[in-house]
């Protein structure tokens, strides 16, 4: 990172490009895209998709779906310090959100962490790390040196994941439960 701030070169004009498309093999069109500040239909309806134990994966937290003003801030960020990308199946009148992925400053501003959640439906397909490569690239772009993250230590498929993107995996060495995801970039 420079003395400046990193701007993340992302913004949420709907006119901004993909990221990529492809087709699965079964047919299935994918989209990777920034998430648009008008989609809150479609990011309340990826959430409630969520079966609760990945709900739990990705927040670590039971409680329920969502908080007043929880889906405002999932929306509507400020882009030069989060970006939140969307692997979306286009058709009909919305775009169905597949996975979403966050980068976001963190709050010493040292480093950015992120987040990736895969829809249960859509799970071991490569959604994950096609769309995980993608953020890493933004980030790149951005200037961003250093990602981290931090997933449930028995979460082995994000662990696998995250080692698969280059990161590397260890112990949270203040919560046993917790591993650290990181990547100097």
């Amino acid at each position: 990172m420079t003395d400046a701030e990193p701007e993340l070169p992302l913004s949420q004009r709907p006119e901004a490009d993909a990221l990529d498309r492809w087709q699965a093999p079964d047919g299935t069109q994918f989209v990777i895209r920034p998430l648009r500040a008008d989609e809150a239909t479609q990011e309340l309806n990826f959430i409630q998709s969520l079966s609760q134990q990945t709900r739990y994966e990705r927040t670590f937290s039971h409680r329920g779906l969502l908080g007043p003003g929880e889906l405002r801030k999932l929306i509507r960020f400020d882009v030069r310090e989060e970006v939140a990308l969307v692997t979306a199946v286009p058709g009909g009148a919305q775009d169905e959100f597949a996975a979403v992925a966050r980068l976001k400053k963190s709050p010493r501003g040292d480093q950015f962490e992120f987040a990736i959640v895969v829809s249960d439906a859509w799970q071991r397909r490569g959604i994950g790390a096609r769309l995980l490569g993608k953020l890493l690239d933004v980030a790149g772009r951005a200037g961003i040196p250093r990602i981290v993250g931090y997933t449930f230590a028995t979460n082995e498929a994000m662990k696998g994941l995250a080692r698969k993107a280059g990161f590397t995996v260890r112990s949270d060495p203040d919560d046993a439960s917790l591993a650290i995801l990181e990547i100097d970039l």
